[in-house]
């Protein structure tokens, strides 16, 4: 028995070597018949197997087949050629197919379809674009590449986050961002929040990075948006705010290769805040006092040193990045290991973003009807951050007096050196905050999934995708014992404060789907069934504590244990669904698509649990018709029109009974949490979704446009209003409001120049959008999240009839005509503080435009991106807190007498004839025009109104040495270089650093703090240099 299974073996063997001895590479090279241009990307299979790969740039590949083996050569809008191997070198002209484009598109749990049939818009951003940006966070990346999708970096600091939204806001308090998915698993994109942890914040002085940015943009292959409901039906209610579906690199059949990408940036801060250097501390009438931080004292004297402090802070920041791959493979057997390490050094001293990310692909054909694909990485990062906010660095750097040298911030003994002689009411000089505030945190991550496809017959198929998702965050916030923040008042000092926080997220995902094909005359239907399930488990344990006794020695154990306090947030939450879509196709003129969903949601267990909603979506394609095919100028058009219904479970944990929380009492114990009030009969959200729209393309491709047309209405809408403290809670979640969203979207595609050493490609992306509040529950005049209310008299709002993005703040007061109502005791206005707050903004941008270029010529190649953002409104609190202290330029005629336009406020303000104000005043005189909270200058006239920016966000130009440079050697395959910008420049009528900007993090619902400013950093303009190697 031995001696058969050995000679068996051996035979077996034999066979295998004897076929292996006939493999050999065959290379070419793929161009267009067109204009001889090559063509990257273009895939070569050698047909019956699963060996594939794909040209690179140059349009050059490699394959390993026999001789006889016959090669399948196909793209995008080319007709598929097939060539038998005869010879090593087999080169191929792609015809362009005009009248049949075949892309397939990657949609829900990774089902493949054919971009004809599918009616609603899905735009495709290319992975190597984002990449070739040279951006830590890929989601920045994506800003201005797809119309209805809107990025906003929280600032400019490594490591910060990002804010994405698909089609503005649809919930006014739920999360409001996609769900991401990687090849085919929702992953985790969540950022943390202060909320949860015993520090108790409220998301304004830190920020944390999104879990996104544990990816490796130069693993992505490729970025697809589902927008609507209606697109991501199969997801459930994970996807009711839209998705981007995101493919990684595969492996590509051939010898092994090896790939190196290097490059080093450098950063300057992009339009740095400016003060007045004119005028020195004091509180009134041009009289000196050094202990105050208002600068309405006398003017600096001739000969005193008056510093720069603003430009002798920040520094250059700097940047490596380093990307190495390994890949390979036989007959379909391939594998895949990248590895990137990232360090970034911010311009702000100290700030730091390093990253290593490891990652291994391995596809293995098991047989001809079953494949596995595996994926796993692991992701090693820290990030040390600057406070931002009120007490932030950045806010303390333009309080600090000019007349010191903020250099010197610490004297021999260690000790902080302060303007006043007191640690208590001096804010802290931003050297002492980088150096001796800490804000650190370090983070593990594993993203692992198996994807098993089985296919028993040419009709049905049968997929299991199994993904898991987890990351562990260690992190610290310590305000130092002399620092503003840490020290507390002279009457109660605080000695020092130590947050500690350790998240462990965890993500399980599974789904299993069955497509079947039946084709029967000229009717091609597909039919696809599935489940899938998510487990979500979510802990932060945290603590506080203070008076630190070794003031340097950061750690919870260094405080005293009176002061400690400590927090577990524990949250947990189960979704399960299934579904069945039907994709009716008639010829490849029509094609109707069918979907439904049931889902399960733990978190409204029991009452309410289960939700079931449908959607449609149909596509016509005319210029299938024969009628139509001899319209030579046509290439390629589709009618598409879609509807669907999804639902979104709370955005909060435990919404139907009121959790527990220890007890403030004598004797500790547990209390009902008096903030968050039970509600059983909570339902889900519900937003319905309509779309339509057109495709059209012309003249063999060069030419195409892409319009859609949405609107989406989110009602049964669940908020958290402030409630009658009889009920016995503060806050009370429910039910109630209306919102709709409406707007349309344009992709215009050209190629102007198509020859074979020159092509100009380019993409103009257009959204223009507009949100509107119908209704609030209970008939409540406003609601607003309070973490939004950053400083004095301004808030994140929403109310019945205004934009969803509102601002609601202080204003002051005016008559029934709208004159302005003058005090006639002080000449100044008066400031409505005690009265509710009005709508004062809308963050919402009329529209924005995106235009992607990609010039070729011979080896060069220049790409570039400019984004245009018309309208919208910002609130600059940076600018009111400088104007409020005397440090604003805008203060510099404090000593100009004016009589303020305005009628007294004297009993006639109403009448026909209101006293016309005649009162002169001179504001350094009277301050209290810059520094009262009762009268004078109201935060509303701090709303910059209708702002506008250009932005060059990324400019790379490259080039690729000829291939005959390296024809006397199959050592180098691939050999280039580059040079890239990012942010290079902004032109904007915004007089603050960036309009871009967020005074919280996304980790807050609704529109969050999107469009206001305070202590906000801009983009940093970056220049980057680097290669590429391939051997």
């Amino acid at each position: 028995m031995k001696k058969k299974l050995l000679l068996l073996t051996v035979g077996v063997f034999l066979l295998f070597a004897h076929g292996f001895a006939q493999q050999k590479t065959i290379t070419g090279k793929v161009t267009s018949s067109d204009d001889g241009s090559p063509i990257p990307g273009a895939s070569v299979k050698v047909k019956g197997t699963p060996t594939v790969t794909q040209t690179n740039t140059n349009g050059l590949y490699s394959i390993q087949a026999k001789a006889g083996d016959i090669l399948q050569f196909s793209y995008i809008g080319m007709i598929m050629q097939e060539k038998v191997v005869a010879a090593a070198v087999l080169n191929v002209r792609l015809n362009p197919d005009n009248k049949s484009l075949n892309e397939v598109v990657v949609t829900a749990y990774g089902i493949e379809r054919n971009a004809k049939s599918l009616g609603y818009s899905t735009p495709v951003v290319s992975g190597d674009a984002v990449s070739a940006t040279g951006r830590e966070n890929f989601i920045n990346g994506l800003a201005g590449r797809a119309p209805g999708v809107f990025v906003n970096p929280t600032s400019g600091d490594p490591g910060a986050s990002s804010q994405i939204i698909i089609r503005g806001i649809v919930s006014m308090t739920g999360d409001n961002t996609p769900l991401m998915v990687l090849d085919g698993v929702p992953i985790d994109n969540s950022v943390s929040s202060q909320t949860n942890m015993a520090m108790a914040g409220n998301n304004r002085s830190q920020d944390y990075t999104n879990r996104a940015s544990d990816i490796n943009p130069a693993d992505i292959e490729s970025y697809v948006v589902l927008k609507g409901p209606e697109a991501t039906a199969l997801y459930g209610n994970l996807g009711a705010s839209g998705a981007i579906v995101i493919t990684t690199k595969k492996a590509k059949s051939g010898k092994a290769s090896v790939s190196y990408n290097g490059s080093m940036r450098i950063e300057t801060v992009n339009n740095p805040p400016e003060v007045q250097l004119v005028y020195g501390q004091g509180d009134a009438n041009g009289i000196f006092n050094g202990g105050s931080f208002n600068f309405f004292g006398p003017k600096y004297p001739e000969g005193l040193p008056v510093y720069d402090n603003v430009g002798s802070f920040f520094k250059t920041g700097t940047a490596q990045k380093n990307n190495l791959v390994v890949e390979g493979g036989k007959e379909g057997l391939t594998y895949r290991w990248s590895n990137e390490y990232t360090n970034n050094k911010g311009t702000i001293p100290k700030t730091q973003y390093e990253r290593f990310v490891s990652s291994v692909v391995g596809v293995l054909p098991v047989s001809d009807k079953i494949k596995v694909t595996t994926r796993f990485s692991y992701t090693n990062a820290y990030n040390r951050k600057a406070n931002k906010g009120v007490q932030g660095y950045l806010m303390g750097l333009l309080r600090f007096p000019s007349r010191f040298d903020v250099n010197n911030w610490i004297d021999a003994l260690g000790n902080r050196v302060t303007t006043t002689g007191t640690i208590y009411t001096e804010s802290d000089n931003p050297f002492w905050d980088i150096n001796k505030n800490l804000s650190e945190d370090k983070t593990n991550s594993i993203l692992g999934n198996a994807n098993i496809s089985y296919r028993p017959t040419k009709w049905l198929s049968v997929t299991g995708i199994l993904g898991t998702n987890i990351s562990s965050t260690n992190g610290m916030t310590v305000y130092h014992t002399q620092s503003y923040s840490g020290s507390g008042n002279a009457a109660t000092p605080t000695g020092g404060t130590v947050n500690t926080y350790q998240q462990l997220n965890k993500r399980l995902d599974g789904s299993v789907t069955a497509s079947a094909v039946h084709k029967f005359g000229s009717f091609n239907n597909t039919y696809i069934i599935g489940a899938n399930f998510s487990d979500v488990n979510n802990t932060t344990n945290s603590a506080k504590g203070q008076n630190m006794i070794d003031q340097n020695f950061y750690s919870i154990n260094n405080t005293l244990p009176s002061t400690q306090t400590a927090r577990l947030y524990v949250g947990r939450y189960r979704n399960a669904g299934v579904f069945a879509q039907a994709i009716l196709g008639y010829q490849s003129i029509l094609f109707l698509t069918l979907s439904g969903r049931l889902d399960a949601a733990s978190r409204l267990m029991p009452t309410n649990p289960y939700f079931a909603y449908p959607s449609a979506s149909l596509a016509f394609n005319f210029t299938e018709l024969e009628a139509v095919k001899e319209l030579k100028w046509l290439s390629n058009g589709k009618l598409r029109a879609s509807y669907g219904i999804t639902g979104k479970e709370p955005y909060k944990l435990y919404a139907l009974a009121t959790r527990l929380q220890s007890a403030g009492s004598t004797g500790g114990g547990l209390a009902y949490d008096s903030a968050n009030g039970e509600n059983k009969n909570l339902v889900p959200e519900q937003t319905r979704s309509f779309e339509t729209g057109f495709e059209m393309s012309f003249l063999t491709e060069r030419l195409s446009v892409d319009f859609t047309y949405f609107r989406l209405n989110s009602h049964k809408q669940i908020i958290q209003p402030r409630t009658s403290y009889g009920t016995g809670f503060a806050l009370r979640m429910m039910n109630g409001g209306d919102v709709v969203n409406r707007g349309f979207e344009v992709q215009l595609k050209g190629s102007p120049f198509r020859a074979k050493d020159f092509g100009w490609d380019m993409v103009f992306n257009f959204t223009s959008s507009k949100g509107k509040v119908l209704s609030i529950a209970e008939e409540l005049p406003e609601f607003y999240d309070s973490d939004t209310w950053v400083a004095n008299g301004v808030r994140g709002a929403v109310y019945p009839g205004s934009s969803t993005m509102a601002l609601g703040g202080w204003v002051n007061l005016r008559n029934n005509r709208g004159d302005l109502l003058i005090n006639p005791a002080t000449g100044l206005p008066i400031l409505g503080n005690d009265q509710d707050f009005p709508v004062i903004g809308d963050r919402t941008p009329k529209f924005n435009l995106g235009f992607v270029n990609n010039i070729r010529y011979k080896n060069f190649d220049l790409s570039f991106l400019l984004d245009l953002r018309v309208g919208g409104d910002v609130y600059n609190q940076t600018q009111y807190e400088l104007y409020r202290r005397g440090l604003s330029v805008k203060t510099l005629d404090r000593d100009v007498p004016r009589v303020i336009t305005g009628v007294l406020r004297d009993g006639l303000e109403n009448t026909d004839n209101p006293t016309v104000n005649t009162l002169l005043i001179t504001p350094s005189a009277n301050t209290n025009y810059y520094t009262s909270t009762t009268s004078g200058i109201s935060p509303d006239m701090f709303v910059e109104k209708n702002i506008k920016s250009l932005r060059l966000r990324d400019v790379t130009l490259a080039y690729t040495f000829p291939a005959k440079m390296f024809s006397s050697t199959s050592f180098i395959k691939n050999l280039g270089t580059y040079i890239t910008f990012t942010d290079l420049f902004l032109i904007t009528n915004y007089s603050g650093m960036d309009p871009d900007t967020n005074a919280n993090n996304p980790s807050l619902g609704g529109s969050g703090g999107y469009g206001i400013d305070y202590g906000n950093m801009g983009r940093p303009l970056g220049v980057n240099i680097g290669f590429r190697l391939k051997i």
